[in-house]
């Protein structure tokens, strides 16, 4: 394989890298959004219960 493959074929691969990570991120902020907003729905549900 030449020096000019070999650097592509590194930058595909940490082209594909860069975007599982992304997509794992992704997944945990979704995942701490929703439970963000349920511990918010529940604070809410107990502030309109004291009232």
């Amino acid at each position: 394989m030449n020096p000019l493959d070999e650097i592509l074929a590194r930058a595909e691969q940490r082209r594909e890298d860069l975007d599982q990570m992304h997509a794992d991120y992704e997944a945990i902020d979704a995942t701490e959004y929703a439970q963000f907003n349920a511990e918010q729905d529940v604070r809410d549900a107990v502030r309109n219960t004291d009232t």
